[in-house]
């Protein structure tokens, strides 16, 4: 009887530290809302939503959607005088206005999701990952003047489950240096494959050539090679989409950028011939003299985005 007794009380000792770490998310998450629920609270804000997190390249992954909606009905649990709307409500929004999560970074496209969603304020957040667990950083942004009310911070222990969310649709850096020390081997690269138009596949692969910091302002050089059998149309979206972000996780729009031609301007559009590097510009202002690596996500009209990370930067 004492023996199995003792099987007993080891088996639910197994059972208790075994399941912990599985859910030891949820206590950070409901740290999160109650801070964040006091705060909108406080400024007076009535209805709320909440977007899903990417990470520092504006990427989202399945964890993000996973903390977003956690956050989302932990956040409706402790509402104090507020309201929040349903995601699956704000996705279909998102999808009819052609707006996407990583182009909330403005204050025009703050202001707008907040006029045709009614909102008051959204709750941005990025995930992080560091050794033993990933870093959740969360915003409240007020929509009409997208001012940032409340932010709130967190470490969420890491799991294999975690890992794995984490790990669908990004690049999960090898080791545990974060970005600004990682010194890659050669110059970001990246592909982009799309179908496009009655044209077929079109395949596009871009290189670094350069990055260079000139005070506070930023000239990066990327070279672009359609791998197509015949000359490709390709137009640069040089606005808002197209961003640097640097090894703090800082977000910067381009002031200007395109192919350079003969007369000094920059054109956005370009007939790329097949196997032959072309050269375009993109220009970013007000990013750190401390800044050593970027990353670039070059965004194409029409056909999706190319991410070159950890560009080191030359001075």
């Amino acid at each position: 009887m004492r023996k199995t007794f003792l099987v007993v009380i080891m088996a639910l000792v197994f059972l208790v530290s075994s399941s912990a770490p599985s859910f030891a998310y949820e206590h950070e998450i409901k740290i999160l809302s109650a801070s964040m629920s006091d705060n909108i609270a406080k400024a007076g804000k009535k209805r709320i939503a909440v977007v899903d997190f990417t990470d520092l390249q504006g990427n989202v992954t399945e964890l993000g959607r996973f903390i977003a909606e956690e956050l989302s009905v932990d956040l409706i649990n402790t509402a104090k005088g507020f309201e929040v709307i349903d995601r699956n409500h704000l996705n279909r929004i998102l999808a009819e206005h052609k707006l996407s999560v990583s182009g909330i970074v403005d204050q025009k496209t703050i202001q707008k999701l907040g006029q045709i969603a009614g909102v008051d304020a959204l709750i941005t957040g990025s995930i992080t990952p560091l050794e033993n667990s990933v870093r959740v950083v969360c915003k409240v942004i007020a929509t009409d003047t997208a001012r940032v009310i409340s932010a709130a911070k967190g470490d969420i222990a890491k799991t294999k489950a975690i890992e794995e969310l984490f790990g669908k649709g990004i690049e999960i850096p090898s080791g545990t240096a974060s970005p600004s020390q990682v010194k890659p081997k050669t110059l970001a690269k990246a592909e982009l494959r799309q179908t496009y138009g009655a044209y077929g596949a079109r395949d596009f692969t871009f290189e670094a050539r350069e990055c260079k910091a000139k005070e506070r302002r930023i000239r990066c050089t990327i070279a672009v090679v359609s791998n197509s059998h015949k000359t490709t149309e390709f137009q640069l979206n040089r606005g808002e989409e197209s961003i640097l972000i640097d090894d703090f996780g800082n977000q910067y729009q381009p002031y200007d950028g395109g192919f350079l031609e003969r007369d000094g301007r920059y054109d956005n559009l370009k007939y790329i011939p097949p196997a032959v590097p072309m050269n375009f510009f993109l220009m970013y202002d007000d990013v750190p003299t401390t800044t050593k690596y970027v990353t670039v996500i070059v965004h194409i009209q029409g056909m999706g985005k190319a991410v070159l990370r950890n560009i080191p930067l030359s001075r």
